[in-house]
């Protein structure tokens, strides 16, 4: 296989969906918190959702899919 940098080629698309994923959980995350802290117009419920979702997607990346690099 050809040497990406420290990465195989065939890391790349594993190192690209992990870090999609994450950067979705933590978008959710963020907005979330900022909905609970009244920084950004949000029903509470929705705000709690959008936080714990997002938590939740950071941590399958952590636990499952081997971490975001």
């Amino acid at each position: 296989m050809l040497a990406t940098g420290m990465f195989e080629a065939a890391d790349v698309g594993v190192l690209a969906r992990n870090f999609g994923i994450y950067a979705v959980g933590v978008g959710l995350a963020v907005a979330g918190a900022l909905g609970l802290a009244g920084a950004v117009e949000l029903l509470p419920a929705l705000a709690a959702v959008l936080f714990v979702a997002g938590l939740a997607l950071v941590l399958v990346v952590h636990e499952f899919l081997g971490g975001p690099v």
